[in-house]
């Protein structure tokens, strides 16, 4: 398995200080969308909720009251 680079929207990058171990996408939960976390969850989206979205290939977070890309994947 090759490991992959995160680069985050507020200038860091998973190279400037790596996990011990790989990073992947089965380290989140998956959902199609944001509703379907929500609802999965039970209550509102909050601050530092984050989860995998099956539909667009990205690691999205809620932060600041709404949902944000922090990382896609390309092939």
């Amino acid at each position: 398995m090759s490991l992959r680079i995160f680069d985050f929207s507020d200038g860091f990058t998973s190279s400037t200080n790596p996990a011990n171990e790989g990073v992947t996408a089965a380290r989140f939960e998956t959902f199609a969308n944001d509703a379907a976390y929500v609802a999965d969850k039970g209550s509102a989206a909050a601050d530092g909720d984050a989860y995998y979205n099956t539909t667009d290939d990205k690691v999205r977070v809620y932060a600041n009251g709404s949902w944000v890309e922090v990382a896609s994947f390309e092939p």
